[in-house]
């Protein structure tokens, strides 16, 4: 079976781990929803990453669609732990960057679009 990893990248508060829940949930990897807000997401399991609502590590995430398996993998978004997302880079098939519609163009998003 053929596998792939894709990283979600953004600045913090994007949207990458509720993205992540949705595509877990949508493709049947997981029963139910989890909410960053309520500490209860597949990809935040350490202590501080639930009760600060935020990522620390990466985290993998995987899911099927069809006969290829996919390797999701969350990323931080704080600056303070770009060396995480750094060491996720070199696992990488490919990339997805999220942009908030909020928001906008972030200074470290744009350090993420050069890493």
């Amino acid at each position: 079976m053929p596998t792939v990893n894709i990283g979600l990248l953004a600045h913090v508060d994007a949207g990458k781990t509720s993205l992540t829940e949705r595509l877990l949930f949508d493709t049947g990897a997981i029963g139910r929803l989890g909410s960053v807000d309520a500490g209860s997401t597949q990809t935040d399991s350490g202590d501080i990453e639930r009760s600060r609502g935020i990522t620390i590590r990466s985290a993998v995430a995987p899911f099927r669609v069809g006969d290829l398996q996919v390797n999701l993998i969350d990323t931080p978004g704080h600056a303070d732990f770009v060396a995480e997302v750094e060491r996720a880079l070199g696992v990488l098939d490919g990339a997805v960057l999220l942009l908030s519609a909020v928001e906008g163009v972030q200074a470290h998003t744009r350090a993420l679009m050069r890493v």
